[in-house]
């Protein structure tokens, strides 16, 4: 029953996806009165969503049961006389773990989400209704990834009324926002930024396709070094959404890291909200004392 819960809110997300991508984007158009395009986007969406979500739930649920006893087996007490191979063993699999996960997110994100878009619009044209996609690989891509940043989104706001997600999807939610309104911002106040119509519509699209990105935490020896690498990085994923979409027209190089730099002020209460929750998850170890021996406890001078 709850699979059946996530597939259906999943669904309903990745509807409200495919209807922003046929407004922002020129390779989805959806034609029609207002109810027959929301049945093709919901039919678009059901087929997209039978490729995405049920296809690798096999591998995801295989994955997250060797991700589950590799837990346990980190939390059991280790075999302090094992070779160094195997007392890493665990935390090799950690990393081996997470590494799959990531590929196999980035497989869903571009290979499944474009076949799942292409078999929707190509059955639901087929079916008699008014969907039509443009050709080319480009394209199907680009599509994809706005409706798989808008479900994300989506998805994040769902999140809010559940007890157990509800601080990291706020958490979430309010980077998003700082950082469109940085994009905002942006678009207002530089004459060689802009967006293309419809204008606000288009903003949040940007902003929700430059939330999908992978968050990265750095830390470095020389102040200020971590947050121009960090801002350099998301100048570079700035620039690719630009080049690969072409919602977002962005004239010269400074121009781009401005864009940049108040997206990334504006979001700079997030990261602190961020860092602060990470810091209550797991608070700071105390520091090693060099001159007591870890393995040996203090003994009491009557014994």
């Amino acid at each position: 029953m709850k699979t059946t819960g996530r597939v259906i809110r999943r669904w309903v997300c990745v509807a409200g996806g495919v209807w922003a991508a046929s407004e922002v984007l020129n390779q989805l158009r959806i034609g029609g009165s207002a109810g027959e395009r929301a049945g093709a986007a919901a039919f678009v969406a059901a087929v997209f969503t039978a490729v995405v979500v049920l296809v690798p739930m096999p591998l995801q649920k295989l994955l997250g049961r060797a991700v589950a006893r590799n837990q346990r087996r980190m939390a059991d007490e280790p075999d302090w006389g094992s070779s160094d191979w195997e007392f890493f063993a665990p935390m090799r699999r950690h990393f081996f773990h997470v590494g799959v996960g990531m590929v196999l997110s980035l497989v869903v994100l571009t290979v499944l989400g474009p076949v799942g878009l292409w078999a929707g619009a190509e059955l639901g044209a087929r079916l008699g209704l008014d969907v039509e996609l443009a050709d080319g690989l480009r394209a199907l891509v680009t599509v994809a990834l706005v409706v798989a940043a808008v479900d994300t989104l989506l998805l994040l706001v769902l999140a809010l009324p559940t007890k157990r997600g509800r601080a990291a999807a706020l958490r979430s939610l309010l980077g998003y926002v700082l950082c469109s309104a940085g994009l905002a911002l942006a678009v207002v106040w530089l004459d060689a930024v802009e967006v293309s119509d419809p204008r606000w519509l288009t903003l949040a699209v940007v902003g929700a396709l430059f939330h999908l990105r992978f968050s990265l935490t750095l830390s470095l020896p020389v102040p200020g070094l971590a947050s121009l690498v960090l801002v350099a990085v998301n100048a570079l994923v700035l620039w690719l959404i630009a080049w690969f979409t072409g919602l977002l027209q962005v004239d010269g190089f400074w121009p781009l890291v401005g864009t940049v730099a108040l997206m990334w002020a504006a979001e700079w209460p997030s990261r602190l909200a961020a860092a602060a929750a990470e810091a209550r998850t797991n608070p700071p170890q105390p520091p090693h004392d060099p001159f007591w021996h870890e393995h040996h406890m203090p003994q009491s001078p009557l014994y």
